[in-house]
């Protein structure tokens, strides 16, 4: 039988970031996964809203395209100094709880957002953080395939790598798995 990759209807880039949501009267937060123009997948929710249009804050980081600019310029950069876009949207929850008892339900960690409600303003910056995401992928996996165990290189991989959200501490090897994964993911299932 053929292998049928099956490609999503917007790309998607990992972030690692905390949302902010409302139900009924409170804030809650949650850890961001990753985002696409289509929705967004978050984590440890404290509570699930039972609500058709979760009114929800993120933070899109603002990287510069690592290929356009040197080396050195790189290594000046710093997560904690990017610039940020907030954004507000409303979401809906997709969930695949059928089946499941109440008792399984709440140990469900991970929950896919539609976005029902996003300005223009939101998507194009959402749709810029998602290709400025991927552009800086392909730089990193680049820099894998040129290292030739230069320690300056190696040096600048990590230093990207834990830009982009990695573990800049896990062996090359891991490391470069776990960028290829999230590349591939970009927009096959």
């Amino acid at each position: 039988m053929a292998d049928v990759k099956f490609k999503r209807k917007h790309l998607r880039s990992p972030l690692k970031t905390i949302a902010l949501y409302q139900s009924d009267c409170y804030i809650f937060k949650a850890k961001c996964l990753n985002i696409s123009e289509g929705g967004v997948l978050l984590e440890n929710l404290p509570s699930v809203p039972e609500i058709n249009a979760i009114p929800l804050m993120l933070s899109l980081p603002q990287f510069p395209e690592f290929n356009s600019i040197t080396t050195a310029r790189i290594k000046e950069v710093e997560v904690d100094e990017l610039s940020a876009e907030i954004i507000r949207v409303k979401a809906r929850t997709v969930r695949q709880f059928e089946g499941m008892s109440e008792v399984d339900q709440v140990f469900v960690t991970r929950i896919g957002c539609e976005f029902v409600v996003a300005s223009d303003h939101a998507k194009q910056a959402i749709k810029k953080y998602v290709s400025t995401f991927a552009k800086n992928t392909i730089y990193l996996l680049n820099l894998f395939e040129s290292h030739g165990n230069d320690e300056s290189r190696i040096n600048v991989i990590r230093h990207v790598a834990g830009l982009l959200g990695y573990d800049s501490k896990l062996k090359l090897a891991v490391l470069r798995q776990k960028v290829l994964h999230d590349y591939q993911s970009l927009e096959s299932l």
